[in-house]
């Protein structure tokens, strides 16, 4: 995709809260793949350490967004000896086009990755138009 073009989905840019946030630890910003096809986008976002239990997906007002909770912290028996992976939660928003049919999107969660499927709404769906003889 150029930069010219107009994009159907893009990231949200980071804005100044309103308010705060009373959550406790570390939020990430999951890495994503979006791709296109004839007929939808497709969102991979990488979110290691939740589940479909953990994940909430909404959608609303033209803002899909993505939060998942990560696994809680090792029980006291457990001493950490090295950790490169923090605790806290995923956190990542888009600004949806209204060429999106909010209707029909839909998400499953496999091996640590979300998959988002947004359908195109008809109207800017790719058509064949058929040719008769006159």
């Amino acid at each position: 995709m150029t930069t010219n073009e107009t994009r159907e989905i893009e990231a949200r840019e980071k804005e100044v809260l309103a308010t705060e946030d009373s959550r406790t630890g570390l939020v990430f910003r999951p890495d994503v793949d979006i791709l296109e096809q004839s007929d939808s986008f497709v969102i991979h976002a990488d979110m290691p350490g939740a589940s479909e239990e953990t994940v909430d997906v909404q959608l609303e007002k033209g803002i899909l967004t993505l939060h998942a909770r990560l696994a809680e912290a090792p029980s006291q028996q457990t001493r950490t000896l090295y950790a490169e992976y923090g605790d806290g939660s995923y956190y990542r928003e888009f600004r949806l086009s209204e060429d999106i049919d909010v209707a029909a999107v839909t998400a499953r969660m496999k091996d640590g990755v979300l998959e988002l499927r947004l359908p195109k709404s008809a109207a800017k769906r790719p058509r064949k138009i058929s040719v008769h003889a006159a």
